[in-house]
């Protein structure tokens, strides 16, 4: 059985309910540090942990990657025991979980199941707002001028999936109407709305959830080592094309002590999006942003294509101006076609042997 955490609980903790039968229970003393295991995870914050020899089942607003080693210690035994997360050791993610990731991104997971979508035997109403959701990540976002394009592409994504649940629980707003508009508007929370399907759709859509987790889990590891966040960037082009851009983003660094011999630029910050389109071949623009100053730079492979993107630099620097911008360079650069297309994955993943110390 799980017991949901308080609302005012922290992020990092864990919590287990006793069973019926006390034999079946974890027992523990209080301070204890133990490690766990990581069997099963769910997208509703629910994970199942070996611990000590026993399964047990948990609620954690941390995402999990399912055979990932933890780090626990014991912060309360009644009247719920209560586990504090102090590290993990992402050695799945490393390996299976980058891979898959990666594998979703080659192989264009979202068009995949786009196109197949009608197939899967969903009601009408259901069918309609999935449809109308991958429009407004792929399509129609990127035909607006919104100031907020950014944080509206993040909020659909799925990446935010359990925070929204814990807000909403936190400010008792979970009933059934406003739960709906959460799945509806949410990549995860509708994707996981459909895991009961039968057939190929149930697999493409489990694999959709678990990839979704996964980048949750390397985002979560790349904030707190160096601050960056991975999005893979669905794209639905005019003319039909259905590409899957990447999006890194790495916020300004904490300032680090004298013992470390370096400190953060203030307010510096970087903005790297990746596309791969088979006519103009990849294209990776490069921004660093400090308060109202930018930088830029393009690194293509093919000189028409450095050409074509020359032409328009004009016009985006004075996009960026009416937009209380100063453009300090803007340049376009030709590379091999092996640097330019490399993943951004590579940018954010743990170093080997990294653990996460999740104590604040």
């Amino acid at each position: 059985m799980i017991e949901v955490t308080s609302p005012s609980s922290s992020p990092s903790e864990i919590s287990l309910q006793k069973e019926a039968n006390p034999e079946s229970f974890l027992t523990l003393s209080k301070n204890e540090i133990v490690e766990g295991t990581v069997l099963k995870s769910s997208s509703l914050g629910k994970a199942l942990l070996f611990i000590k020899g026993r399964r047990v089942m948990a609620r954690t607003a941390v995402p999990l990657a399912e055979g990932s080693i933890l780090s626990l210690k014991v912060q309360e035994t009644l009247p719920v025991l209560t586990l504090k997360l102090l590290g993990t050791k992402p050695v799945e993610l490393d390996i299976a979980g980058i891979a898959r990731i990666l594998s979703a991104v080659k192989e264009n997971l979202w068009k995949t199941i786009s196109e197949n979508i009608d197939q899967y035997g969903l009601s009408r109403e259901s069918l309609s707002r999935f449809k109308e959701l991958m429009d407004d990540l792929s399509r129609e976002l990127f035909s607006k001028s919104e100031p907020d394009l950014l944080r509206l592409l993040i909020d659909k994504s799925g990446i935010n999936w359990e925070a929204k649940l814990r807000e909403a629980l936190h400010n008792k707003k979970i009933g059934r109407d406003n739960l709906a508009r959460l799945v509806d508007g949410d990549l995860k929370g509708l994707a996981s709305k459909f895991l009961g399907l039968k057939g190929e759709s149930a697999v493409l859509m489990k694999r959709m959830v678990s990839t979704l987790t996964h980048i949750q889990i390397l985002n979560y590891l790349g904030l707190e080592q160096e601050g960056k966040i991975f999005l893979p960037v669905p794209i639905q082009l005019p003319h039909g094309v259905f590409t899957v851009g990447q999006l890194l983003i790495q916020l300004p660094e904490k300032e680090r002590g004298e013992h470390r011999k370096k400190k953060a630029r203030k307010d510096l910050s970087r903005i790297i999006f990746l596309l791969d389109l088979s006519v103009l071949g990849p294209l990776r623009a490069d921004l660093s942003i400090q308060g109202k100053a930018i930088q830029g730079r393009f690194l293509l492979t093919k000189k028409e294509t450095k050409a074509h993107i020359e032409k328009g630099i004009p016009l985006l620097v004075n996009r960026l101006k009416e937009s209380g911008f100063s453009v300090l360079s803007m340049e376009c650069h030709l590379k091999d076609p092996v640097m330019v297309s490399e993943s951004l994955i590579q940018e954010i993943i743990p170093h080997e042997g990294y653990t996460l110390n999740l104590i604040a």
